[in-house]
């Protein structure tokens, strides 16, 4: 059995593996050559990011990664018949992975500093999910 600080590095560098080939499938998912393909290379970028959420990466992060490249593509080819490029569906997915409701997210906002570290980590996470969205 690895020891804690090899177990780390190995967790570490698989998460970069999979970041990276993440990082190729969304550049030819956004591809403006592939035309048609694009949906099918941001499959792959999602598998990449379902290997690196495995292998480690918060969840919070693969999903704002995840909900990006929805919008984007929703907004550059429009709806498809695939319920992944549903903007409503997007929107409902957001809104699910949000770590507070809206309403105590408003309310944690707005006295943001009284609030513990991890309470403002909530309402940064809040807050990137959300970017994603527009």
């Amino acid at each position: 059995m690895m020891d804690g600080i090899e177990s780390t590095e190995f967790h570490a560098a698989c998460i970069n593996s999979w970041l990276s080939a993440w990082q190729l499938n969304l550049a030819r998912s956004q591809d403006h050559g592939g035309g048609g393909r694009w949906r099918i290379w941001a499959k792959v970028a999602f598998a990449a990011l379902d290997g690196a959420e495995q292998a480690g990466l918060p969840a919070w992060n693969a999903n704002m990664s995840r909900f990006n490249l929805r919008a984007l593509l929703i907004t550059a080819l429009g709806p498809g018949d695939d319920p992944l490029w549903d903007p409503g569906r997007l929107a409902s997915d957001v809104l699910e992975a949000l770590p507070l409701s809206l309403e105590q997210a408003a309310g944690w906002a707005e006295d943001w500093q009284s609030h513990s570290r991890d309470e403002i980590l909530a309402l940064r996470i809040c807050k990137n999910l959300l970017a994603s969205w527009n």
